[in-house]
């Protein structure tokens, strides 16, 4: 979607916008790139559209913002920082720009698998708990109802379905997620279950 100037441009915003120390110096620029494009594909069209021509405005609009006659990608990090910061202050279309791409990379950027596991977040882990949180839940109001009689029936096979959404949440098993646009759904919306919070 994005020619290799354009390309360009977003890979140095990306060294520029993402968070850096420690595990967050993981060296997955490349990926973050590629999921932001992703999210382009979904973007209204006028906004894939008017995209690269945004990038190309922080790329030659270093004189704007007395930075001289030189381009973002030639910045060493520090100056680019500056300059970037230089579009947030201007408010209006110059800052709705910065926001937005600085919101793209924080979001490809935190969803990456790297960092989630660094930052020791298990979003199936998770979903497989509340589901199976959500069956214990159900059981234990279906006993506590003890049905007499002719319902008796009814409620052993309520029981029986309750078990069986704690089974079946014991059998789910998290797959590799595809790209950030797949790994920033929350896995309990793919379990089609409503749960509660503990």
């Amino acid at each position: 979607m994005l020619g290799k100037t354009s390309t360009k441009i977003l890979m140095h915003a990306i060294a520029v916008m993402r968070p850096r120390g420690g595990f967050f110096d993981a060296e997955i620029d490349g990926d973050v790139a590629r999921s932001i494009l992703g999210f382009l594909e979904y973007f209204p069209a006028p906004t894939r559209l008017t995209f690269p021509l945004g990038l190309r405005l922080v790329e030659y609009g270093p004189f704007l913002f007395r930075e001289g006659f030189r381009r973002f990608t030639s910045m060493d990090d520090e100056t680019a920082t500056r300059y970037i910061h230089h579009w947030e202050r201007a408010g209006g279309a110059p800052a709705l720009l910065y926001q937005g791409v600085r919101a793209l990379v924080l979001v490809c950027f935190y969803q990456h698998p790297k960092i989630l596991k660094a930052m020791e977040v298990d979003w199936q882990g998770r979903a497989d708990e509340r589901v199976a949180y959500r069956a214990a839940i159900l059981r234990e109001r279906l006993k506590a109802s003890k049905p007499a009689g002719g319902d008796a029936a009814a409620g052993r096979s309520a029981v029986a379905a309750a078990d069986g959404v704690s089974a079946a949440a014991d059998r789910t098993v998290a797959t590799p997620q595809a790209g950030a646009q797949n790994g920033n759904q929350d896995p309990s919306e793919r379990t089609g279950a409503g749960v509660e919070e503990r």
